[in-house]
């Protein structure tokens, strides 16, 4: 069990008064900035967001660390989740013990404890420079906890959830793929310099589209009506909180009877993100005279989202969702067992029809990629025209 020592300060007990005495413990102090170490950054789990030290409130922290002798009266502080803790006034020394990272860790605070790292990284750190810090003992969960502190700027609900641990089976899905490496599922987390990152709210988006509990396809043709995915392209929050709105046991479920069509959605969106301006000149129109394609002659202009090829256009999400959407069209689901397969290959479908679809996008006319993102008529014309190529099946 890993055990820490520090230096503190003016340490207190604190029993909560409406438990007995074995319920929650505060114990609060100040730490020796200097003292805290190394290690205990890995312990980050129980934090709802990734430190973004770029930002004005990031600057103040580290310049107040550095400069003003008061920081442990101006600083909120840190607030930790831990197994148990140890203090003796003899000489100072705290001892916190840590168990199981999805518990114990750092809950709030977390540009200032980076702030401290990074200013000793540095060599730039005072000597006696003490923070304000808290340690629970006893919590069975950080997420309540970790919602009411971190209010200074508002915690988002994909980074509330991932403490909830709500997107396990989305990863254990996602692990083969190489781009899940890249994915965000906590507020500024970030992996490297110059790497993308995707955020698990488009990739739950993607798949919403064609989770048929969602927006089924319904008629006996299975035409959808007004039950497009549009929200999918207009509103990235909108669409987690339906998946969350499934239930736990529920939406697990659907993503693992999806399971065997969902590397085709991704290797479909990222096809049709490589290929959309191909399959326009094919119809004898000019995808790089739109200025949302940033042609410039040729040159290297992006990387494609998923698997990060090469780009000498880029094709907006605007039309990337709605025509990845139609291919809803070729979802079955076994009567039986609910497990998802295709009527007819998606990737054999865009190379026989992508032509087409390009180019009903392409006569829309519209200048606007938003706009084309949001067209009903778009949506419902991509859908049924990938629908044809299924009535004879």
């Amino acid at each position: 069990m890993p055990k820490f020592t520090m230096h503190a300060r003016e340490f207190r007990t604190m029993r909560d008064p409406n438990r007995d005495p074995a319920g929650h413990m505060k114990y609060v102090c100040y730490l020796d900035t200097a003292s805290i170490p190394d290690e205990m950054r890995g312990w980050n789990k129980t934090n709802p967001r990734d430190q973004k030290m770029t930002t004005d409130v990031a600057k103040t922290i580290t310049e107040s660390l550095i400069n003003n002798g008061d920081f442990h009266e101006l600083n909120r502080g840190l607030l930790f989740s831990v197994e148990s803790v140890k203090y003796d006034n003899r000489d100072e020394t705290l001892t916190v013990e840590m168990v199981n990272d999805d518990v114990h860790g750092n809950i709030d605070g977390g540009h200032t404890l980076r702030a401290i790292f990074d200013a000793r990284e540095k060599g730039v750190l005072p000597d006696e420079r003490y923070v304000f810090a808290e340690f629970f003992v006893g919590i069975s969960s950080p997420v309540e906890l970790a919602a009411a502190r971190n209010t200074s700027v508002a915690v988002d609900l994909k980074s509330q959830e991932e403490l909830k641990r709500s997107f396990e089976v989305l990863k254990e899905i996602l692990e083969p793929f190489p781009f899940e490496k890249r994915v965000a599922y906590r507020m500024n987390q970030h992996f490297g310099e110059g790497v993308q990152v995707i955020d698990i709210r488009e990739i739950i988006t993607i798949l919403n589209m064609f989770n048929q509990n969602l927006y089924p396809i319904r008629g006996q043709q299975g035409i959808s009506g007004d039950g497009q995915p549009i929200q999918s392209y207009t509103g990235k929050e909108v669409s987690l909180k339906r998946f969350l709105a499934q239930g736990k046991a529920e939406r697990e479920d659907i993503l693992r009877k999806m399971q065997p069509i969902t590397g085709d959605i991704f290797r479909l969106w990222e096809t049709v993100e490589c290929e959309f301006p191909r399959k326009v000149q094919n119809c004898n129109q000019r995808y790089g005279v739109k200025k949302y394609s940033k042609y410039n002659g040729g040159a290297i202009v992006g990387q494609s989202m998923l698997f990060q090829a090469e780009l000498k256009y880029l094709v907006p999400k605007g039309i990337l969702y709605p025509v990845v959407g139609s291919f809803r069209s070729l979802v079955r689901v076994d009567s039986d067992n609910g497990v998802y397969s295709w009527k007819k290959s998606p990737l054999t479908v865009w190379e026989e029809m992508g032509a087409n679809l390009a180019k009903i996008v392409m006569d829309e006319k519209e200048e606007n990629p938003e706009y084309l993102g949001k067209s009903r008529n778009l949506w419902s014309n991509l859908f049924k025209e990938v629908l044809i190529s299924t009535v004879e099946l």
